[in-house]
């Protein structure tokens, strides 16, 4: 077994010159991460927050109507459930969970959904599950990466297949 050598690290500082303190978690653009880059803090929040959003509206406003409750739906509550979910998109299946919750419960007070379960709502409501949303989010950004309408930060490339394409890391490329 190798054996690790210890690195130290210099501490960053201001431009005065006062020693910037290492956190152990960070936010950037409203997400939250941790020092492995985990963003458990983040979903949790949001989810709070989500749940909070979801009782204000739901005390505030009298109406259980599809369209209000939907218009209410996605303009304060999935707006926060979506925002940069191309970064934090979860892949434990307890924190999946728990932001499907929120839609789950929130579709279950519109009027004539009550006895209808999660997914049968969702078609009669013409929506996708959340979690279906950041995976296709997902395969859009990776294709746009590939056909050059973003920047290829993955280093994506696309290889023939027959009548296919298969995607590959551009260091695999070459296989």
């Amino acid at each position: 077994m190798a054996k690790q050598k210890k690195i130290k690290f210099e501490p960053y500082k201001t431009q005065s010159g006062n020693e910037i303190k290492i956190g152990e978690t960070v936010r950037d653009l409203g997400v939250i991460a941790n020092n492995n880059l985990l963003f458990r803090e983040h979903i949790d929040n949001i989810v709070t927050s989500s749940k909070i959003m979801s009782g204000v509206l739901l005390r505030t406003f009298s109406t259980r109507q599809e369209e209000p409750m939907m218009r209410m739906f996605n303009s304060y509550i999935k707006s926060k459930l979506e925002y940069c979910s191309l970064v934090w998109s979860p892949w434990h299946q307890n924190e999946i969970n728990k932001l499907e919750r929120i839609q789950k419960n929130f579709t279950s007070k519109i009027y004539g959904l009550d006895q209808l379960d999660y997914h049968q709502r969702l078609k009669k409501l013409n929506l996708y599950s959340l979690e279906r949303r950041r995976e296709r989010y997902l395969i859009i950004n990776v294709w746009q990466q590939i056909e050059g309408l973003t920047e290829n930060v993955l280093g994506l490339k696309a290889r023939r297949l027959g009548r296919s394409r298969r995607i590959v890391s551009a260091k695999n490329s070459h296989r």
